[in-house]
This record gives structure tokens, sequence and C-alpha cells, in this order.
């Protein structure tokens, strides 16, 4: 075929209809619906294709959303800003040094850990400040690095520029913002991208109610974590930039910029398999970059143990990896005109208002605190959060799935400089409980075929899995035909908890012969009436597909306690 050719080529045209169809022939007559449709944590439903069609629904509001985000992200790239761990200003200034030479953009302080300052290191500071932004995050007990403004000279204050996270009030340069909304602490208490717009809002609502819109929107500066659910987060930073702009309109005034810092979501992260962190640190900031983010922190993938300075410098070049190899550094709005992105940016808008309204019909942000009704409806978005992720209805790599058995969990903590992460929920932490609860027991378990291992291989394959999860190695037996022949292999091998894989036709055949004491599950769904009846055979639940992991472990852990 030819060039000339190839062009003259025309492709049917096909409707949504038309595609509606092929995929319900696909799915083999289950439900479209239920099948292909998704609900989002925020009760929002993907759809499984976006069509322009879709889009034009929503013409009249996707130019001035577009338009909104775009005014509100005052340049295309965005600031590099990784966290140093020092255990002295020394230290610090040298890491910092050598972080800038490195590819970081922002000289980031964490200030968890008091730090003794001299004027010489103040002045070494000074000069750093008035060539890069300033990203600094103090405590009430540690104030004195901002004594580095002082050794600033009066003509170059106006250089310095950046934001400042601070427990108290603090003076600070022209050009540096001290006053944070910050939705990370929501973020880790569970909250949805719903929960975080919204309270944004609110905590905006009362920040302006206090002062001048102008005067207190220049001091102003936003956080947010950016987990790893890819599209989601992209909508949810785009929203916040429509919903500021909305917010702005209701008092009148033209919209200022609002800085906009982000940084990697530990909710996701694991001590388990801790490299995984890598992917999902990608994920994330990929999407905070696409979301329009200012500046943005990657969190080491052995941030929940002790990052070293390999670990650090990966997680600041999967920022340099994105703008050298993306070019989405050249874009505002790499992600406008998606009919996926735009669509659900949309119902993100709609649905925080929303709740910003609801919240401030309950009194405001201070009020639903107080209250105890905030946390209340967090709390029961983060039961559902883990119980997607007990039942595999959302993975973890390495976690909840695809776990190896023989690695143990690191037992080091968070370090001092990280102390507001202490409290942050996390999906993983369950499991790593069962794992640490593992090594605690001396189950001897087993996963018995009843029938060839060619023909049970796929239920082999999961109850290995599953288990694996909570750090137990099943024994594997040869196909036992009989229940003589199981009776015997469990008594033998001293086997306390044993799973029978098979189909369901050979498993009734065998159970009623079974007499070892062995604790024994059946692979697959089986009926309320046939496990009451196989009871006394020693029969006591199943293993399938959508069972709550940690709760069964832990009944499992449970045996192995009996037996000491």
């Amino acid at each position: 075929m030819t060039i000339e050719s190839m062009k003259n080529i025309n492709f049917p045209t096909h409707t949504y209809n038309d595609w509606q169809e092929a995929a319900e022939k696909a799915i083999n007559g289950k439900p479209f619906e239920e099948t292909l449709k998704t609900s989002t944590i925020e009760d929002i439903t993907l759809e499984p294709l976006y069509t322009k069609a879709m889009l034009d629904k929503l013409d009249r509001y996707i130019p001035a959303q577009v338009a909104a985000i775009q005014r509100g992200k005052h340049q295309p790239s965005w600031l590099v800003s990784q966290e140093v761990t020092a255990d002295s200003a020394e230290e610090y200034l040298a890491l910092m040094k050598d972080d800038i030479l490195r590819g970081n953009e922002t000289v980031v302080y964490t200030g968890f850990s008091k730090f003794e300052w001299t004027d010489k290191q103040l002045i070494d500071l000074a000069e750093m400040i008035v060539q890069y932004p300033i990203y600094f995050k103090l405590t009430s007990d540690d104030q004195h690095i901002l004594h580095v403004f002082d050794f600033v000279n009066p003509q170059q204050l106006s250089k310095v520029q950046g934001v400042i996270f601070s427990e108290d009030t603090v003076e600070a340069p022209e050009n540096v913002r001290t006053q944070l909304v910050d939705t990370i602490p929501i973020h880790h208490a569970g909250g949805t991208a719903i929960h975080e717009l919204g309270v944004a809002l609110s905590i905006l609502s009362e920040r302006m109610a206090d002062g001048d819109f102008t005067s207190v929107a220049k001091n102003t500066w936003i956080r947010f974590a950016v987990d790893t659910q890819f599209f989601q987060e992209i909508a949810k930073l785009r929203a916040f930039r429509v919903l500021w702009q909305v917010f702005s309109s209701a008092f009148g005034e033209e919209t200022p910029t609002l800085p906009l810092f982000t940084e990697t979501s530990v909710r996701s992260y694991s001590k388990l398999d801790p490299y995984v962190n890598l992917l999902r640190a990608g994920n994330s900031t990929f999407a905070a970059v696409l979301g329009g983010t200012d500046a943005h922190t990657v969190h080491p993938h052995d941030f929940l143990t002790k990052p070293d300075l390999s670990s650090r410098r990966i997680a600041r070049n999967v920022q340099l990896v994105l703008k050298e190899e993306t070019h989405v550094s050249h874009v505002v709005d790499p992600s406008a005109g998606s009919y996926f992105i735009e669509t659900l940016t949309k119902q993100y808008v709609e649905a925080a208002w929303n709740y910003f309204l609801e919240i401030e019909k309950a009194g405001g942000y201070a009020e639903v605190i107080k209250s105890g009704w905030l946390t209340d409806d967090i709390q029961a978005k983060w039961i559902e959060r883990e119980k997607n992720i007990a039942t595999r209805k959302q993975s973890l790599i390495g976690t909840n799935i695809y776990a190896n058995p023989q690695e143990t969990v690191k037992d080091a903590k968070i370090g001092d400089s990280h102390m507001e992460y202490m409290t942050a929920k996390r999906l993983a932490t369950p499991f790593e409980n069962l794992r640490a609860e593992s090594k605690k027991t001396s189950l001897k378990s087993a996963i018995v075929l009843v029938e060839p291992l060619k023909k049970s291989k796929a239920q082999v394959d999961f109850v290995s899995g599953f288990l694996a999860v909570g750090g137990i190695e099943p024994l594997i037996s040869k196909h036992l035909a009989t229940a003589e022949e199981i009776n015997q292999f469990l008594t033998n091998e001293k086997i306390e908890y044993a799973v029978l894989c098979g189909s369901k036709e050979t498993i009734a055949s065998v159970v009623p012969g079974l007499k070892a004491k062995a604790n024994i599950d059946l692979a697959g769904k089986y009926s309320k009436q046939e496990l009451a009846d196989w009871t006394q055979y020693g029969i006591s639940d199943t293993l399938y597909s959508g069972k709550h992991m940690t709760a069964k472990l832990e009944k499992i852990f449970a045996l192995g306690k009996e037996s000491l």
C-alpha cells in the first residue's frame, strides 16, 4: 500500500451506541452499567468511554473552565521542591547547596529538628534565598531561621519570594506568603478530593471574613497531597483553580494568583515492597504536574523508614525526568480539552462547591471541626477505602496483592523532621501489622490438591497469593484423590490449617470422609447451607475473590496462637 492510497482511506464512522453494542458482546452479557462504569470514592461515576458529544453538552462551561485554569497557573513550569534531611544547620546548608546544583529549584527547610544558626550560616543562607524561592515549614520551637531576613541586603529583599508554613504568625518580606490553606491534614485523615476542595473554600471563607480580600489573598497559598488516583487527582487540582475564580467573583473581586503547592501522598505508601513507592510517586507527580502544580515535593520511596542520600536523589530525579522527557513544563494546561478530564473537572467543581455550601450551612470550617461533623464524614469514607483495599477492589502492589511472604517489615519509623506525617492514615498499615503478627505464630499450613495441579492451578495461585499477604507460605501437596489420602497427609505433616483446591463436585465427594484435626477452608464460593452441613467434617470457611483479607488473616493467625 502506497502513502497516497493510505491518505485516501476513509474509516467508517461509529456512534457511542455502536461501541456499546460491541462492548456488551465482549463482556459476554454482563450488565453494562455495573461492569464498565466505575463509581469513585466521591460517588462520581466514571464512564468507560468519553466522547466529544458528551463534552459538547457542557460546551458553555468548558471554555470558562479552561480559561480559569490557565489564568490561575501563572507559568507553564513548576518548582522542584525536594526536602533536605539534616541534623545540623551546617549539614543542611551543605546538602541544600548540593541539591540545588543537582536540580532542586527551591530552598526547602523542614524545621521539626531545632537548629542553632550562627551569623555566618545565616549569611550563607541569605545569599541562597535571594536566588531561589523559599519553602519553609516551621514549628513554634523553631523560628530562629527567620533571622535570615536580617542578613539580606535591604535592596535585595524584593528578590526574596516563596512561602512559609508556620504555627505562629511570622514577619517576612513582602513577596513571601505566610498564610497557608492546608488541605493535607484532611487528606491524611482519609478525606476525598471533595472533602479537600470543600474544606479549602471554607477555610478561605473564614480568612476573608477577617480582612480585606485583596491583602489576604496576596499573602495566601495552598497545599494539596496528590494520591495515585491519576485522573481524579488531575481533576482535583484543576477544579481548585475554577473554584478559586468562582469564590473570588462572589466577593466581587478579580481572581488573584494563588500559589498551589503539592506533594506525593503517603496514604498509598507502604513499608512492604517499598520500591513500589517509586511507581506511586511517579504516578502522583505526573498527576500533579498535569493538574497544574506550582511547586511539588516527592517523598522518597523509603520515606516511612529512613531516607538516605540515594533515595532522596531518586525522588528528586522523578521530577527532573518529567521536566526533561515529557516537555509538559512548556504547556500551561497540558490536559485541557481532554473529554474525560474536562468532564471530571466539571463534576468535581460542582460537587466541591455543594460540599462547601454544606459546611457553611453547618457553621463553617471551625464549627464542623469542633462539632466532629467533618471528622465523622471523613471517617465514613476512610472505612470505605479500607474495605476496598481489604477486598482487593483496590490494589496495593506488594502489599495486598503480589506480596513477598519472606519480606520482613522494617520497624523504623518516620523521623522527627516529618512529625506531621506520624498520624497520617495509610492503606497499607493493616497489612504491615498482619505481617508483623505472622512472625509471632508458628502455624503450619498447606494447600491440598484434590485434583491434579493443571486443573486447579488458578485456585492454587489465588490461595497462595491470599496467604502470602499475611506472610504465610503454605506447603503444597501432591494430588490427593481420596479423603483417606488427605487425612494421612494432614496428620503426617502436622498441618494445623489447610485449604482444599479443586472442583466443587470433587470437593463434595471427599469432604464427608475428612477426619483430620486440622482447620480446613475451601477455595471458591460455597453456600451457607453447604458450609453448615460440612462443619462436622472440619470445614470452617472459604477463600474467594472479594473476601475481606485482613479479617480472614487475623482469624488464621488466631489458630496459630491457639497451638502455642
